[in-house]
């Protein structure tokens, strides 16, 4: 959990590599994108029942792969359209980051043995 805290503290540091206004825009897609790695990484061995002392419902990983899965695609697609050389939006990504937090909290939530409402939010269910 110390490696998200830590990628979420860096994210405004990297964001201010990029010099023009797209360049940030396509360097917060990155930054979240990788940010979103780092928290997804654990997923497959908590879904299997390989972490000790966390155990999800069948309820509770259809919500985590449903909130886990918008926020991929999400990804996918700025990133898809960074690649194709399209002008991405400040709306988009401030959707993609406002997404991306409620996938943590939610993440976080579930892996506790609670639902929070921010899994609702981000297509997740309740």
């Amino acid at each position: 959990m110390k490696k998200v805290f830590l990628a979420l503290g860096l994210l405004p540091l990297l964001a201010a590599c990029a010099d023009t206004s797209q360049g940030k825009l396509r360097q917060a897609v990155y930054d979240v994108g990788s940010a979103y790695h780092v928290l997804a990484n654990p997923m497959p061995d908590v879904m299997a029942g390989n972490v000790p002392g966390v155990t999800l419902t069948d309820t509770q990983k259809a919500i985590a792969k449903r909130a886990s899965q918008t926020v991929f695609n999400e990804i996918q697609s700025l990133e898809t359209s960074i690649e194709g050389g399209d002008s991405i939006t400040q709306t988009a990504v401030s959707a993609l980051q406002a997404d991306f937090a409620s996938f943590e909290t939610c993440w976080a939530g579930l892996k506790t043995g609670t639902t929070p409402d921010t899994c609702a939010a981000i297509g997740g269910s309740k």
